[in-house]
């Protein structure tokens, strides 16, 4: 295991080194921010002030070395429009996103595998079908579209605050969370009551299944002692998978809801050029989702010892 698991540490290392280089490499093709561009006359000594100030003035492999120096120590920049660390501005959303995170997980991992399992356990039941009719209209039906309704038909009503939220008002942050969460866990959630539903009805007619219920074990034992940790492993990947974009930041939904986490930073970073706090959320994003697929790969390889030899 141990083996294993430096393996594929150091794969990850690897992932993050060329994922950086190329968020760098694409980053600058898309042109220099401080040139002048239509109304937005930038005076040619002002430019090149900010570019000897942001070290835009070194060749291209300068430019990436000194950047991957700086991210390992946490310094990422300046931002340029406020003339802050990005370091605080991420410091200042990433706790916001990962209560997000959290709660949006939580509530796909309650619903999804506890309306799989009841679909398997009762196959073609009111209840399989009501699942699988619901998780389809979920799955699709884009996650704006969910948003931008709940935002419609439950902005100032009942435990809900207002929502778009105003920021002179101070909420309760579990309130806060509870629509964007939501939005976010529909899909997931009915992608996850999917996987779990197909992968339990194929443990439950393994061989082991068979021969756990011949030595008289209860039901319920044979369910969630011996079928739901082998059905557990396309589940957990997906969830992997599903929490690195979420940690990441849901761009879309973060911002229909003007919740003040990293997606909703990166979407306003997009809108105003600002090159500093776009590559610091992008390599955030693909440093959490490897560090994510890290721990995946280990629990995969925890659930199915054969993954590990192969």
């Amino acid at each position: 295991m141990g083996k294993f698991i430096l393996r594929r540490a150091a794969q990850a290392i690897l992932v993050i080194l060329v994922a950086t280089l190329l968020i760098f490499l694409a980053t600058f093709a898309l042109g220099d921010p401080f040139a002048s561009t239509g109304e937005k006359a930038v005076p040619p000594a002002i430019a090149a002030a900010n570019r000897a100030k942001y070290g835009m003035d070194h060749s291209l492999p300068v430019q990436y070395l000194t950047y991957l120096g700086n991210m390992v120590r946490g310094d990422f920049g300046i931002d340029f429009n406020q003339n802050r660390p990005v370091s605080e501005l991420l410091a200042a959303t990433i706790p916001n996103t990962v209560k997000l995170a959290v709660a949006a997980i939580l509530l796909d991992v309650l619903i999804g595998v506890g309306a799989g399992v009841i679909a398997a356990v009762k196959r073609y039941s009111f209840w399989d079908v009501l699942v699988t009719v619901t998780s389809t209209l979920a799955i699709g039906v884009p996650a704006f579209v969910i948003g931008i309704l709940l935002v419609a038909n439950v902005s100032g009503w009942g435990p809900f605050p207002p929502v778009p939220r105003s920021f002179t008002v101070q909420v309760n942050w579990l309130n806060e969370l509870i629509l964007p969460a939501f939005t976010l866990a529909v899909i997931d959630a009915a992608f996850i009551a999917r996987l779990m539903r197909g992968s339990m009805l194929e443990v439950l007619r393994a061989d082991f299944i068979r021969t756990a219920r011949a030595k008289g074990l209860p039901e319920r034992t044979v369910i969630t002692k011996h079928a739901m940790r082998n059905s557990l492993i396309p589940v957990v990947t997906y969830i992997g998978i599903s929490l690195g974009v979420l940690f990441g930041g849901a761009i879309i939904t973060e911002t229909i809801f003007q919740y003040n986490g990293v997606g909703y930073l990166l979407s306003r970073s997009i809108v105003q050029s600002n090159a500093p706090v776009i590559i610091a959320i992008v390599v955030f994003s693909v440093v959490v989702y490897v560090l994510l697929s890290l721990v995946v790969d280990i629990l995969y390889a925890y659930l199915d010892p054969r993954i590990r030899l192969s």
